[in-house]
Formats: structure tokens, sequence, C-alpha cells
């Protein structure tokens, strides 16, 4: 999948594409470049880079819900389910990823990345944050 290839569409957060990261799962997940009007060649090669690296993203957040799972909810986390991938619009390689758990249905986990570096878990709007 190249970025060129893709179809992007506006929403009420920015500028949308929905991808399939076969890492994460066979479902199409939207990912947003927020509050932009269009996109710009920062976001396709963002986009590129979330494909390229999609294992490594899965792995690490994998590895980081199990740990926060544990100490914030005491319980072990098995169902994770990819929501959102949020792009900053400024910042080239920020990442914000949304998952929903049946641990927190209401608040789900986010994590912040730049580049492939975990910056930052906690609740979904760390994702956007």
């Amino acid at each position: 999948m190249n970025s060129d290839e893709l179809q992007f569409y506006e929403d009420d957060e920015g500028i949308t594409v929905d991808l399939i990261l076969q890492a994460f799962g066979p479902d199409p997940v939207q990912c947003i470049n927020l509050e932009s009007e269009f996109a710009d060649q920062k976001m396709k090669d963002d986009i590129d880079f979330l494909v390229k690296r999609q294992n490594d993203f899965y792995q690490i957040i994998n590895a980081e819900a199990k740990q926060y799972c544990a100490r914030v909810y005491g319980a072990s986390v098995n169902d994770l389910t990819l929501v959102k991938i949020y792009l900053s619009p400024e910042d080239k390689s920020q990442f914000g990823f949304m998952l929903a758990t049946s641990l927190d249905p209401e608040h789900g986990l986010g994590f912040k990345f730049h580049g492939i570096e975990m910056k930052k878990t906690g609740s979904s709007e760390t994702a956007f944050l």
C-alpha cells in the first residue's frame, strides 16, 4: 500500500484516510491528520512510515498495554482493538494510537509516539493530546 493510492476525505477532526494495518487486524482504521484541510506530503510520508513499521508499532503497543493494564487495572489485557491513529499536523513522525478494551470501555487506551519511540501511555485522549 502506497499513500498515493489512498482515498483521503475530510471529517470533523481533519483530513482522514482509512488504513488497513494487517499487524493490527483486517479491519480499516481511521488515520487522521488533526485540524488539516488537505493531505500534504508530511501526512503521506507519515502514513508510509506507519505502514512500513506497523509490526514494530504493534509489538511495542502490545507490550506496553500489558504493563499498563496490569499496573492500572490489575488485570491482563487480551482484547485490544485499534480504533484511530492521529497524526500531528505540524510535527513529522508524531503518532497517537487510540485502542479499545473491555477493561475500560469508556476511556480505552492511548499511546503517543515520536517515530517508533513510545513517549506516553494513558487513556484514549493520550492519543490526540
